[in-house]
């Protein structure tokens, strides 16, 4: 059945009357637990208790059937079991007059068996790894200190080059092993070990909650992003090493998390709000038809998300559904951030609501927020405003957005695969001149609330993009080509000193391919995964970012998360068409210092006349066309050439005085 109109008079926001804002789920103690279910439409809710997560395990019983009491004021099911259930499994079936009666998980539930089929009853602190309780979050005093590699936990460590054994390839717990080697070569790190040396600070998780796309029960090989969400509240399966015990995947991933922290690196959680995995029998739609999801005029479903379908967050109980699971996660497992998929089809009450919520943990304000602001067509309530980028202004500069701006400055349309940026030809300078600036003269308030990226799990890699914008129909990706490394170069050398929060996709630092897929959110491992032999092949590329890193960790006003640095900033770029330059001042080598920022573009030789400018005295490089850190490579004044396709960053010498 895919049409509700029959039901949508009933439900909709006229169910928001019966907003509940206490706890639900199965609220666990060793003495009882009582299971709370918001279902103010149905006739009939019933509890289910099982021994196993599946029929086909050993020992399979149902333990009993329970019906549950309504509370008819706020519309919750109630039902208490006495004695400690931790392990034990339980679904709901819900009646509704025009539906009849349906079996559902529980949409709070935060262990489940093999494939989320049976919600689990959980002990929470029979899960946490030794040591959790002195786990601290690694939180940043501005969000631009941030600086974001995104990975997916398969992807990770799948490649037998990642040193990972083989028993925790694609897993949670790769992430735990220290001393991962290319091969186990012993020389070249991988992994966390890589990660560390590489110098970010920040991954950001691909979905790692429950997702509906893999059979966990199978061992054939599978892939999936996991942008298909089953159940919110707990750690998918598929990325464990025992799918069948609800309590393995939840210690797992806490031990993942806790790894990343002790390499000092903060771990942001990408959510999926926006839409499930499937509309019609998913757990909210037999929990409540027709409430949580936003639907058009004819009482089809609106899909927005592209997805089949659209949750809608303006209705009160999926709004306090959000800011609980995000609560959740942020105080179980002590994540440092949040990135939300297609924030734009959220609305600005919601995501207020969930900022204020966050910011209510110790030191919670730092907490990472920020998610993909489009401006999308859903069937939401009307008046509502929603969090896209036109609208960042409703929210409050700790919550950021993707800059698609720079992103298609840099390196072309991403959605014309032959179009170029400014690092293939030098065209777009404008739109790159804006990027440096955070787009703060358009939609972002400040530095802060604009996330700048060239490249990620969307669309094709950088490598793939480059080369194939330049080659055209003859691109053979698994080679290196060094007019594409020189615009790869020039491409992190502005994503990473411009304004705002740099982000870029796992690999994008060693030439990553995926052979040209551009939507490889379903292909094989083989495409997908990080290919560790890479960072040795393009061990330049990698030094090159390993300095830009270092380089914006040592130079403040590249992290500015306020409008100062940009209007105390000179911004040259007038004289060259095909070239971008501009000053910055702060704090660098101990004292107050310009540092100039030059990118050329071109295919030829730019001269940038400092001069005229009134930038007397001489400079001292540190990046150049080969190069990227803090040492001295050497000092010019006056007029600087800059070789085709390449950035040259320099700091100003100690004024010598008479």
């Amino acid at each position: 059945m895919n049409n509700y109109k029959h039901i949508l008079t009933e439900s909709g926001s006229k169910l928001d009357k019966f907003k509940f804002d206490g706890e639900l789920g199965a609220i666990y103690s060793k003495e009882s637990t009582e299971f709370r279910l918001w279902s103010p439409i149905a006739s009939c809710v019933k509890l289910r208790l099982f021994t196993t997560g599946s029929d086909a395990e050993a020992g399979a019983s149902v333990i009993g059937t329970y019906e549950m009491t309504k509370n008819h004021q706020t519309g919750v099911w109630s039902y208490t079991v006495q004695g400690d259930l931790n392990g034990i499994y339980y679904t709901y079936l819900v009646s509704h007059p025009q539906m009849g009666e349906r079996e559902t998980g529980d949409i709070y539930a935060k262990a489940a068996g093999v494939n989320g089929n049976r919600s689990m009853v959980i002990d929470l602190d029979t899960t946490d790894p030794e040591g959790w309780d002195k786990d601290e979050r690694i939180l940043f005093d501005r969000p631009t200190d941030a600086i974001i590699w995104e990975v997916q936990v398969r992807d990770f460590s799948y490649c037998e080059s990642s040193g990972v054994s083989k028993k925790h390839r694609g897993k949670f717990l790769a992430f735990t092993e220290k001393g991962t080697t290319l091969n186990c070569d012993g020389i070249n790190p991988t992994c966390v070990d890589y990660l560390k040396e590489l110098g970010i600070n920040c991954v950001q998780i691909n979905p790692f909650y429950d997702f509906g796309s893999i059979d966990e029960a199978s061992d054939a090989e599978q892939y999936n992003w996991g942008y298909d969400p089953k159940n919110y509240n707990l750690p998918e399966g598929s990325f464990s090493t025992d799918p069948y015990k609800g309590d393995v995947r939840i210690r797992e991933c806490k031990q993942m998390i806790q790894a990343l922290h002790n390499a000092g690196i903060a771990v942001v959680m990408d959510v999926v709000y926006n839409h499930t995995y499937s509309g019609y029998g998913s757990w909210f739609d037999i929990s409540v038809p027709g409430y949580y999801y936003r639907y058009n005029q004819d009482g089809f479903w609106s899909n927005g998300s592209g997805c089949g379908n659209d949750t809608a967050s303006e209705h009160e109980m999926y709004r306090k559904f959000m800011i609980d699971s995000i609560m959740y996660w942020a105080k179980e497992y002590h994540l440092d951030g949040f990135r939300f998929d297609l924030m734009g089809l959220h609305d600005v009450v919601t995501m207020n609501g969930i900022r204020n919520a966050l910011n209510t943990l110790p030191e919670g304000e730092k907490i990472l927020m920020y998610g993909e602001a489009w401006d999308m067509f859903t069937a939401c309530e009307p008046g509502t405003i929603m969090a896209n980028q036109h609208n960042m202004h409703h929210l409050p500069d700790n919550v950021g957005a993707f800059c698609d701006n720079i992103r298609d400055a840099i390196k072309g349309s991403e959605f014309d695969q032959h179009s170029c940026g400014f690092v293939q030809n030098g065209s777009r300078r404008n739109d790159v001149f804006r990027g440096v600036r955070a787009d703060t003269d358009f939609w972002a308030r400040t530095p802060a609330q604009a996330v700048n990226y060239a490249s990620c799990h969307d669309g094709r890699t950088m490598y793939d993009k480059l080369c194939l914008s330049v080659f055209r129909n003859n691109v053979q990706y698994n080679l290196r080509h060094e007019n594409v490394i020189r615009m790869n170069k020039l491409a992190a050398a502005i994503m990473l000193t411009s304004q705002g929060i740099p982000f870029m996709v796992a690999g994008e630092e060693m030439a990553r391919t995926k052979l040209g897929d551009h939507n490889s959110y379903k292909s094989a491992s083989c495409i997908n995964r990080i290919d560790w032999e890479r960072t040795v092949k393009y061990k330049d590329l990698v030094d090159y970012y390993k300095g830009l890193i270092k380089l914006r960790k040592a130079f403040a006003p590249m992290r500015d998360n306020t409008t100062n640095s940009i209007q105390k900033g000179m911004w040259l770029f007038t004289e060259n068409p095909t070239g971008v330059g501009y000053t910055l001042e702060g704090e660098v080598y101990g004292k107050t210092r310009k540092m100039l920022l030059l990118f050329n573009g071109a295919t030829h030789t730019e001269s940038f006349d400092l001069t005229s400018h009134g930038l007397e005295g001489w400079w001292d490089a540190v990046v150049d066309s080969e190069n990227a850190g803090t040492d001295f490579l050497g000092e010019y004044s006056r007029v600087i050439n800059v070789p085709a396709t390449s950035a040259m960053l320099l700091v100003e010498q100690d004024k010598i005085t008479p």
